[in-house]
């Protein structure tokens, strides 16, 4: 669920406080006090909130990307100065594909996500998720999960991944309640 704030409206009610100020009217209404500190509240930070938030997709990218091994489209999914705080370690992008390769593509990896709470402010947005990866290679199937935050950044019109923060999850300590929504791969 997305919330929208009309700037214009705040921008209209904060010029009409303005007016009654010059006009000499210190006695201002309370309600007109009020809204002025709603209006600002909202406006200054203009926060959009989304269960499932656009900014959240070059995430999904990225994992769909490690699964299938291909390092430039991970690349793609983040800004050139991309961080990530992988379980106590600081990762460069460069690093995260590396890793990646170094592990073998598995027979077959499956991505799932829930995303817990997601906040965008302008160009700027982060998204806190659970993440679960079962990954099958020959006769073993691992499941890994993750509780993770990302910042994104608007670039261009379009979101990348600015920072990650990824800290592993015992599987047996993870919430019973998740509902776990398959990552369908990239065509």
């Amino acid at each position: 669920m997305a919330v929208q704030v009309d700037c214009g409206a705040c921008a209209r009610f904060i010029q009409a406080l303005q007016t009654e100020f010059r006009k000499g009217n210190d006695a201002v209404p309370k309600s007109f006090r009020i809204g002025f500190f709603l209006a600002v509240s909202l406006c200054s930070v203009g926060v959009a909130e989304a269960v499932d938030h656009p900014a959240f997709e070059p995430v999904k990218e990225l994992f769909d990307a490690m699964s299938r091994q291909d390092g430039k489209a991970m690349h793609e999914t983040s800004t050139e100065d991309f961080q990530l705080l992988e379980h106590g370690e600081d990762w460069t992008m460069q690093k995260l594909v590396a890793v990646v390769k170094a592990n073998g593509k598995p027979n077959q990896r499956k991505n799932f996500f829930k995303q817990i709470r997601a906040r965008q402010i302008g160009d700027m947005a982060w998204v806190s998720y659970w993440n679960k990866a079962e990954i099958q290679r020959a006769t073993e199937l691992k499941i890994l999960v993750w509780l993770e935050s990302a910042v994104m950044v608007q670039v261009d019109g379009e979101w990348k991944i600015q920072m990650l923060h990824s800290t592993r999850v015992d599987s047996n300590k993870q919430p019973k309640n998740i509902k776990w929504e398959p990552l369908e791969a990239a065509k």
